[in-house]
């Protein structure tokens, strides 16, 4: 048979990662090995295939997001059915394979990093946590058909307030979306990429949402349609949770906090672990690595929810994470910038700034005037002079040796104090 580059096209697009070998004998056996390695390095070279691997181990993918978007042009029902491909997973080794490309990686952690250089960990995520409930919320929600508005989603967030003429099952949704984020930012230092930890995601995604109480939170053993897609999951209870487990243990290994948040938005939903609520679950789950990265979060608010839907469609009927990866960096690039600032206002005042307001100003004179530093067994004899309970001593202290060392000639004035008066003060 002639050999035709469509015909390559076509036979890649049903079969991701196939060698040079299994290509020439479907495509053009009667074709020399030489005549289809030409065609191929020219279709690499072109742009239109990605390769990857080495000598009898290359592989060959069809690149960018056009081919998906040429499939999808045959409307669902006129595609062939397509089931889970235990291989898609298989081909990935950490370390090895990337989804994201090194040059678009670089490009996601300039932008994902905070404005002020390096905090102690944790802090980042908990400093925007009240702005990343209400946007990933809301986006998350939104991407699954809910008409909250953000500024309606904020007044339930904050303050529990209902949107008038809207189904409960909406408020439902995104009070459930806060749960599973605060989760998420409170569990921070001990969160990984466990069972436990994807079940106690999905549980709070899923309370109240499931017709059987029973599911949330575990893998799934009933087989599940995809919508406008021919796709179908697999159905073995057995396999799904094999398949699960070599997913976790394959994201575990990926060391870049970007490829292993893409590679959790790619293969949860293709494997659709659970009964329902799989792409909410990878939405949350994606933002894990990034937030123990002190890096921007994910989400989604910039995110076109019809790319994202054929981003997702390409993976399940092509194995193709061309689309998705695109929408993915896009939107990423697009929403990082606004948490990159960090507040410079803290969200809830010290006790010790307004209960003992005056014992800190005294306090903070006598180090300045009479030590010339901070010496907290000195104001420790001052506290307990002043009848400060003991439970509040320790923060008292630690707050007054604060204000000390952040002393300067365009604050003294809060102590009553003079530029010249913190000359020679000592803050180590």
């Amino acid at each position: 048979m002639a050999l035709s580059d469509q015909a390559i096209l076509d036979y890649i697009a049903r079969h991701p990662g196939a060698g040079r070998d299994a290509i020439r004998r479907s495509v053009a056996s009667d074709v020399s090995e030489t005549t289809v390695w030409r065609a191929l390095k020219r279709l690499v070279d072109e742009g239109r295939l990605e390769v990857a691997g080495r000598g009898r181990a290359t592989g060959y993918t069809i690149a960018g997001s056009a081919v998906v978007r040429a499939h999808l042009s045959t409307p669902y029902n006129r595609r062939p059915p397509l089931t889970y491909r235990p291989e898609f997973l298989d081909s990935y080794i950490p370390g090895k394979t990337w989804y994201i490309a090194e040059t678009d990686r670089e490009r996601l952690h300039a932008a994902g990093q905070p404005a002020g250089g390096k905090l102690p960990a944790g802090t980042y995520a908990r400093r925007i946590l009240e702005q990343l409930l209400v946007d990933l919320s809301w986006a998350s929600s939104r991407m699954e058909g809910n008409t909250y508005d953000i500024l309606q989603t904020e007044r339930l967030i904050r303050f529990g307030e209902e949107a008038a003429g809207k189904d409960r099952k909406e408020a439902l949704m995104i009070l459930n979306h806060k749960e599973a984020i605060q989760y998420v930012v409170d569990s921070l230092d001990d969160i990984a990429l466990r069972r436990v930890d994807f079940f106690n995601i999905h549980a709070l995604l899923s309370d109240g949402l499931l017709t059987d109480p029973g599911m949330a939170g575990r893998l799934r053993a009933t087989a599940v349609a995809i919508s406008h897609s021919s796709y179908r999951p697999l159905d073995d209870a057995v396999i799904i949770g094999e398949e699960f487990d070599i997913m976790l243990a394959k994201a575990a290994q990926i060391t870049d906090p970007f490829e292993q948040s893409f590679f959790l938005l790619v293969h949860i939903p293709y494997l659709q672990a659970f009964v329902d609520i799989n792409k909410r679950t990878s939405r949350i789950a994606s933002n894990i690595p990034l937030l123990k990265a002190d890096l921007a979060p994910m989400s989604f608010v910039t995110m076109n929810d019809a790319d994202y839907i054929d981003g997702l469609i390409g993976i399940y009927e092509l194995n193709n994470v061309s689309l998705l990866r695109e929408v993915y960096i896009d939107s990423y690039l697009a929403s990082a910038e606004k948490y990159r600032i960090l507040r410079a206002e803290v969200e809830t005042p010290e006790k010790a700034a307004l209960a003992y307001r005056e014992f800190v100003r005294e306090a903070v004179r006598r180090c300045v005037l009479e030590f010339q530093e901070f010496r907290a067994a000195e104001v420790m004899d001052m506290a307990e002079q002043a009848e400060i309970p003991e439970g509040d001593r320790n923060a008292v202290i630690a707050y007054v040796g604060e204000q000390v060392r952040g002393l300067h000639e365009g604050n003294v004035i809060r102590y009553r104090l003079k530029p010249q008066n913190i000359v020679g003060l000592r803050r180590d």
